[in-house]
């Protein structure tokens, strides 16, 4: 009678198998790790604008944005004065930084409303949004990459409602 059990070659077959099966899905799962970073980058995002503008609508004053492209760094504040710069004693959020991995810019040829996408990835005026107490804005859109994926958030101009897309040879909305 043969005892039970499983040899020592079985055991070494079956740990080859299973390294050459990981060896093969590693790749896919940094390409699925990154985008899941960017797509965590831009709800961040999306929620931070949405929150400014309500800010802007319960106080009765301008909450600004102001994008540092260059440092991946951006910074929010209540406008209180009115004046357009963060002054001592002004509520704030921030400053923000996009995670490892992550830059402002895209590849695209065009951007998702057919305008030139430009070199920061930033298409505000100066870099800045502006929120009125109305809930109003001005118009841009923030692009974000990484090596395998593109997402653009524009925000439109009358509701600073954001709207997300994503790049594939073309953009597609996605929320």
């Amino acid at each position: 009678m043969r005892p039970r059990g499983i040899t020592m070659t079985e055991l070494m077959v079956c740990v080859v198998l299973v390294c050459i099966i990981a060896a093969l899905a590693l790749p896919g799962m940094g390409s699925l790790s990154s985008r899941t970073v960017l797509i965590h980058q831009a709800d961040r995002m999306y929620a931070l604008l949405h929150q400014m503008r309500e800010r802007a609508m319960r106080h009765g004053f301008p909450w600004r944005v102001i994008f540092f492209a260059d440092r991946g760094e951006w910074i929010c504040f209540g406008d209180a004065n009115r004046n357009g710069r963060l002054d001592p004693g002004e509520q704030r959020s921030g400053p923000h930084a996009l995670p490892r991995g992550i830059g402002f810019g895209s590849r695209a040829p065009r951007g998702p409303n057919d305008s030139a996408v430009p070199g920061d990835g930033i298409s505000f005026v100066d870099n800045r949004v502006c929120f009125s107490a109305l809930g109003t804005c001005n118009s841009g859109t923030i692009y974000l990459r990484t090596q395998e994926k593109e997402l653009a958030l524009r925000v439109l101009p009358a509701s600073g409602t954001v709207v997300v897309y994503e790049y594939n040879r073309a953009w597609r909305v996605v929320r």
